[in-house]
């Protein structure tokens, strides 16, 4: 399979402090990720965009997911939500694809994060005794339930180096799982496509570059 090249995603500094809403004009303008089926980059069934900005303090993403049908039934921090319907971005702020850290929310608001040690055997080690701290989070679903939107606020605090400077660059993928009635009709969608159903592949990783 002929993958596509590596994306870059230029993410842009904002003034702006707190956690704003899906709504928030702080979005307008901003460059948005279109995720793509996993393994081969075909066209999903339903729509999911990204965006990105950063401030001195913290990197914010905003998931804007079409859904007509919401899995979540689980609870408690760093519960399996991958199981069922989850947004996810990994990240490696030392661009080493043997480590770099998890981040996961689910439409009932449930996180899940951790540290992660790739072999690249197709094993990895997975840390959830980490946890992002100051990491905040929402989640809004429009009247109808024909969309979620997902809103972060995650601390430079958590990564090594601190806040970035322009210029500086961290691999990163972004994800979304969103479940089907059956198995069969469950969709796996990446920025960066795999090639195969399988997230923790790190050698996929686009790039993220703070501009």
């Amino acid at each position: 399979m002929n993958l596509p090249a590596l994306p870059t995603y230029s993410c842009i500094q904002k003034p702006f402090a707190g956690l704003p809403s899906g709504t928030d004009d702080v979005w307008n303008g901003i460059e948005a990720m279109e995720l793509l089926e996993t393994a081969g980059g075909d066209k999903p069934t339903l729509a999911t965009t990204v965006q990105a900005f950063w401030t001195e303090e913290a990197l914010y993403y905003r998931f804007v997911c079409e859904d007509d049908r919401i899995v979540a039934t689980l609870s408690g921090h760093d519960a399996p939500i991958y199981d069922e319907d989850v947004v996810e971005v990994f990240l490696s702020e030392a661009c080493d694809f043997g480590s770099y850290k998890e981040f996961e929310q689910s439409p009932a608001n449930v996180l899940f994060d951790a540290t992660i040690k790739n072999n690249l055997d197709g094993t990895i080690e997975v840390n959830t005794g980490w946890h992002a701290a100051g990491w905040e989070t929402t989640v809004e679903r429009k009247e109808n339930g024909s969309q979620m939107i997902y809103v972060w606020k995650l601390p430079f605090a958590n990564f090594e180096g601190g806040t970035p400077s322009p210029g500086d660059e961290w691999l990163m993928n972004c994800y979304r799982i969103d479940r089907g009635a059956t198995k069969k009709d469950d969709q796996y969608m990446a920025w960066s496509t795999t090639g195969i159903v399988d997230f923790h592949t790190p050698k996929r990783f686009g790039t993220i570059r703070f501009v």
